[in-house]
């Protein structure tokens, strides 16, 4: 049975993991695959849209198998992935001139980071 031996706390807070993620992927695959995608080709990341909808597909799996409690150790990995490599795109801190951009995303990046912890825990 799903989530069978997890306390309510622990139920919330996968939920919640989930929720980040699909949340996301819905807004993202939904009206800013075009921006993402514009901003990968920029950085040079090799066949954008391509690895924007790979990035998406990593997203969905890993979060709907958290989601369900689904081989969720799998799930979290599969999403630590996903956060490493879409920080590493989308949130170069260091090539940003502008103070108050480099703050955010510096910003981000440390989110992502304690994200990368809550994923470890499930795993």
């Amino acid at each position: 049975m799903f989530y069978e031996n997890h306390t309510t706390l622990e139920i919330i807070a996968q939920l919640m993991i989930a929720t980040l993620f699909v949340g996301t992927l819905l807004i993202n695959a939904t009206t800013k695959v075009k921006q993402h995608a514009d901003r990968m080709a920029a950085m040079n990341v090799p066949m954008p849209y391509v690895t924007l909808w790979a990035g998406f597909a990593l997203q969905a799996v890993g979060g709907a198998m958290v989601a369900a409690d689904w081989h969720t150790d799998i799930g979290a990995i599969i999403l630590v992935v996903f956060t490493v490599l879409a920080s590493a795109i989308f949130h170069r801190f260091w090539l940003m001139d502008d103070p108050l951009r480099r703050h955010m995303h510096l910003s981000i990046l440390f989110s992502n980071i304690a994200v990368v912890g809550a994923l470890l825990l499930l795993i």
